[in-house]
């Protein structure tokens, strides 16, 4: 990972480390075959099959730059990897969105939105990060092009890191809603608290690197790289920024998973809920939102249904009576 030894011509600022590459490919490899047993296992796919993919993209992109460590010189190869990791972290965040919907679903009666229109929505917000992000990585790696073509691929590759900064407010919102009501409502089960913390511990990860790549995308130089790597940002200059901050941050982040997996705590059918009383699940019609698109769009958190107009929520009849925490 040497800073100075690459040749002037190369994409890379340093030369490419192969042995480090290899390593994250298989253990990124390995992390991605346990998801996909896992979702087998616990018939899960619909709500873990996103992990997979995420690690499959992740693999593909540190076995091309394996191929870059031993053909540093390839332009093609190097943004072929560069555009490949980059696109994992904003899939990993959404497969996070996932899970949080079906702890909405656990929960209906806490829940600030409804989850598939909450899903909808940050799934559209990962598309707009992943089109900027493919689109910017495309301007960048060819620092042959005009300067203003480089300024544009620039903004847009700062423009999707910060908006991964937005969507992580956001997940926070939602998901501090959410603890603040099991908190205030006494539902104190493993089966909402143990998943609810791996959420936390998987948006800081990805938090963290997502600031990485920030402190990167700001301090990296547009067009043709300096002769003098000494006047490069050490997030630029050395290799090991990227394995530390970014692939071991991402590769934590998918072990996670793999060891809390959300199919040991929730629930196979999502109809099925805990009630109020923190114990029981109950099996409900399961979340069905009779407000129209528009409504939802306007009121997203439902702050004006309970006025009336609408059908009340299955979970306030099912017997059971939240015990608030004085």
């Amino acid at each position: 990972m040497d800073a100075d030894s690459s040749a002037p011509g190369d994409p890379y600022p340093f030369a490419p480390n192969k042995g480090a590459a290899i390593f994250f490919t298989t253990a990124f490899a390995c992390s991605g075959l346990f998801h996909a047993f896992q979702f087998y296992h616990y018939k899960c796919l619909k709500l873990t099959i996103l992990l997979p993919i995420c690690c499959a993209i992740e693999v593909a992109g540190l076995a091309t730059r394996t191929y870059g460590a031993i053909h540093p010189d390839d332009a093609q190869t190097y943004t072929a990897s560069t555009l490949l990791i980059n696109l994992a972290p904003p899939a990993f965040q959404l497969a996070n969105f996932l899970i949080l919907g079906r702890l909405f679903h656990f929960i209906p009666y806490f829940a600030p939105m409804h989850p598939n229109r909450m899903f909808v929505t940050f799934a559209s917000m990962t598309f707009i990060i992943e089109l900027l992000t493919a689109t910017g990585v495309a301007f960048l790696s060819n620092p042959s092009l005009p300067l203003k073509d480089l300024q544009r691929g620039d903004s847009m590759a700062k423009a999707a890191l910060v908006l991964q900064i937005l969507v992580f407010c956001l997940f926070s919102l939602l998901a501090g809603i959410l603890h603040r009501c099991c908190y205030t409502g006494s539902i104190d089960s493993p089966l909402v608290r143990r998943p609810l913390g791996a959420l936390y511990a998987s948006f800081a990860l990805i938090l963290a690197r997502t600031i990485y790549r920030l402190v990167e995308q700001f301090n990296t130089p547009l067009g043709p790289r300096p002769a003098d790597p000494a006047v490069l940002h050490p997030a630029v200059r050395y290799e090991w920024y990227f394995y530390v901050f970014d692939a071991s941050l991402m590769l934590l982040n998918s072990v996670l998973w793999n060891v809390l997996h959300p199919r040991r705590y929730l629930p196979e059918n999502p109809v099925w809920y805990l009630a109020q009383d923190g114990k029981t699940q109950v099996k409900g019609p399961g979340w069905k939102d009779t407000r129209s698109l528009t409504e939802t769009f306007m009121d997203p958190f439902a702050a004006l249904t309970a006025r009336g107009g609408h059908t009340r929520p299955f979970w306030e009849h099912n017997g059971y009576k939240l015990k608030r925490r004085r």
